[in-house]
């Protein structure tokens, strides 16, 4: 049977609330939904329930508190429901359900104030303060849950507010190293009970790294202790993170929010007024954060004691968890190529001719779509200063304006393409881009689930308009998903490179060309609004290629893509012991006799192959090679030290090429079966065997390499060489007389 629903004292356009009825279980938990209000009809004939709850129609039910609802037995009410036709709901209850929205916002960083427990000791004992947020970065990847926190007590009197001071007093009393007290202004003699509040709460482990240790509640103390009885009342009223220890409340988790690339977060949830008695709602929150694939927590309001009004932005400080760049914004309307791995592109020397300067900064390097000034082989195209070649698997990062989303026409596209390079910096003879064609997907927090829930979208490749290898430009903001950090748009295998050129270092080595290009949503190149030569099929676009040339400044590049050089190179460094003492004389049981003068020598090679490389590839000022070290050591435990060291020169090279030998630079072939003695660092037999006369040695030679992928030194490629050998100074022993033959 379906009853009329009237709001009682409900006036005439008066705003009234959307109702539904619920089932209830024995214990009075919702089960489920009933039926909703329409057309100002409540139907119950589907109603089974014996006890049943009115309350606001939403659509998670679960969320609705039990004290805001109406709970009937439909035993008593069916009567008078069916004798008027009328369900009549109370005004105190339903102008409750109107409800209001409340948001909540906040940051979550991650902060690095100390290291070690002696830090944490100091700090506690007031000999030194926590130094942030200064040394604070976003956390990324991470979710914020939201937790309402209830306290319903007797009204806070004057009277009371001693005995909120002593609790408060002895909390921080117990835990001095996660609520340190500050530091006083001017240093005096250590507080012996403080020394051992902090010493005891060490030993009961009472440390956490999943919030930074907080001096606000010693704060709070200091100034209630200074204020008088009713002040402190008004104090204590405003300040939320005091409630807990004047009575104990209820926790509920309101929901979750991701935590945007910035570090912020915002959540909005509906509120249902339901006014009781002297009862107060604060919130405090949770952040977990995507480790190896799984949610991990990272920060624990309710452990910080840290208790936020709706109004109020939380701030949020733990020691652990993971950061994410966050590309800076570059100006207006742009498009660039940010970095490579962690390194940003103002730190490569792809911008050797810089720029016109102001105003206009118009970049000098790139003279053309695909072309580049002549590169300088002595730095063009080396990336780090200090000439490191690229090598491996490159994670490309492109950085671009999100208000180019809403631009006419709006770049929806990129494509980055590869070419190797001749020895001026254009594309070889007869040689096109080829776009890179790495599938590349992203993930992104789903917040349309409960709990959120990660989801992955493929950004491409794709084919449009006859364009191949066009990828989604996964913008940020607005309807866009919240993509999770640490993503790069592009990979760049330089393994497979192929060097065309003759007599060349082969595949995987060279200078190569990474051309930029967008794209509109219909795949037709878009270039910049500056551009000075467009296709006849080319859009021109409202926006600019940028190269970034230092970590503040940017040069305007006009042309129909953004092209930047890379040498690569994935030859290993070379390390090879060849021989010891002289040319002669090589044997596999390696056993030198002399005297304790007797000065030692090895020869060796360490090197990398690029600068051997025949013209016309480019040869780097210095060695890719980064530096090397040859050592001994005696025994076990003996006596150990250096026999050579170097940078990045090479030192002896298989083949022809003018290679450093000693202090001395020889172009002689030392493929041959004897190549001269190394001017190493004279050491003799006597400083290499100590208090030993005859000895076993392990020769051991490290060369490192330059070779990187943006982001940490490509070990794989390093070398190292061990031989083994023993050494004498004792003299020989005298020759035997002949014996004579016995005579019968």
């Amino acid at each position: 049977m379906a009853y009329k629903v009237v709001f009682v004292g409900a006036q005439a356009h008066e705003q009234t609330p959307q109702i539904a009825v619920y089932s209830l279980d024995s214990p009075g938990r919702i089960t489920g939904k009933i039926a909703t209000v329409t057309n100002g009809q409540l139907d119950l004939s589907r109603a089974q329930s014996s006890v049943i709850a009115l309350g606001p129609d939403v659509a998670n039910p679960s969320k609705l508190k039990s004290e805001g609802l109406i709970t009937l037995r439909l035993a008593d009410q069916l009567p008078l429901w069916n004798q008027t036709g009328e369900i009549q709901i109370p005004s105190l209850w339903w102008r409750g359900w109107l409800g209001f929205t409340v948001c909540l916002s906040g940051t979550a960083q991650r902060c690095n104030p100390f290291l070690d427990l002696a830090g944490l000791r100091s700090i506690a004992l007031g000999l030194q303060t926590i130094t942030f947020p200064e040394r604070c970065e976003p956390l990324c990847n991470a979710v914020v849950e939201v937790w309402e926190y209830t306290t319903c007590c007797w009204p806070f009197i004057i009277v009371d507010v001693p005995l909120l001071i002593d609790n408060l007093a002895a909390f921080l009393a117990a835990n001095p190293i996660m609520f340190p007290v500050p530091p006083p202004p001017v240093p005096g003699p250590l507080d012996v009970n403080r020394v051992k509040n902090v010493d005891v709460a060490l030993g009961a482990g009472k440390v956490s790294n999943t919030f930074v240790p907080s001096t606000t509640l010693a704060v709070h103390l200091a100034t209630l202790r200074s204020l008088s009885a009713q002040d402190a009342v008004t104090y204590i009223e405003a300040h939320p993170i005091l409630w807990p220890f004047w009575c104990t409340g209820s926790s509920a988790m309101l929901g979750e929010t991701a935590v945007n690339p910035d570090g912020s977060f915002s959540f909005c949830y509906h509120f249902f007024p339901f006014f009781r008695f002297n009862c107060r709602t604060s919130y405090f929150y949770k952040v977990k954060q995507l480790v190896s694939g799984v949610l991990t927590y990272v920060y624990d309001g309710s452990a910080a004691n840290q208790y936020f009004s709706a109004d109020e932005i939380a701030n949020l400080y733990t020691q652990t968890g993971l950061t994410c760049f966050q590309p800076p914004a570059l100006g207006k309307d742009y498009v660039a190529l940010q970095a490579i791995g962690s390194t940003n592109t103002w730190e490569l020397n792809s911008h050797w001719n810089g720029s016109s300067g102001s105003p206009n900064f118009i970049d000098l390097t790139q003279v053309g779509d695909t072309n580049m000034a002549t590169p300088l082989d002595t730095d063009a195209g080396l990336e780090l200063g200090g000439g490191a070649p690229w090598a491996t698997t490159l994670a490309l990062l492109l950085n671009y304006d999100a208000a180019l989303q809403t631009a006419s026409p709006s770049p929806y596209y990129y494509r980055l393409s590869i070419v190797q390079s001749d020895s001026n910096g254009n594309p070889l003879s007869g040689a096109s881009p080829v776009p890179l064609l790495t599938p590349i997907a992203w993930s992104y927090f789903d917040t349309s689930t409960t709990p959120i829930s990660i989801g992955s979208q493929s950004l491409g490749p794709v084919t449009v308009n006859g364009n191949q290898g066009l990828y989604q430009i996964p913008y940020y903001g607005g309807s866009n998903p919240n993509w999770l950090g640490l993503q790069f748009h592009q990979y760049l295998d330089t393994t497979a490179l192929a060097n065309n050129l003759p007599g060349g270092p082969g595949v995987g080595n060279g200078r190569f060309l990474l051309v930029l290009e967008v794209f509109d949503a219909s795949g037709n190149r878009l270039v910049p609004e500056n551009a000075k030569s467009p296709l006849a099929t080319d859009t021109k676009g409202t926006f600019t290629y940028l190269r970034l040339l230092d970590s503040t400044t940017t040069a305007y590049v006009p042309y129909n893509s953004l092209t930047h050089i890379l040498w690569v190179d994935n030859r290993p460094v070379v390390a090879a012991i060849e021989y010891f003492m002289n040319s002669s004389g090589v044997q596999t049981c390696q056993y030198y006799q002399g005297d304790t003068t007797t000065p030692f020598y090895v020869g060796f090679q360490a090197y990398h192959a690029v600068m051997c490389d025949a013209a016309p590839s480019p040869r780097p000022s210095n060695s890719f090679m980064s530096d090397f070290d040859l050592w001994w050591q005696e025994g076990l435990g003996g006596t150990s030290g250096t026999l050579a060291s170097g940078d990045d020169t090479n030192w002896s090279q298989s083949g022809t090429c003018t290679v450093s030998v000693g202090s001395a630079v020889s172009t002689a072939s030392l493929a041959g079966s004897t190549p001269p003695p190394f001017n190493v660092p004279i050491v003799t037999f006597g400083q290499m065997l100590g208090s030993e006369t005859t000895c076993s040695f392990a020769i051991t030679l490290q060369v490192n390499p330059k070779h990187t992928n943006g982001s940490s030194t490509i070990w794989a490629y390093e070398a190292s060489a061990v031989a083994a050998l023993a050494l004498s100074d004792a003299p020989p022993p005298p020759p035997c007389a002949p014996l004579l033959q016995e005579t019968k």
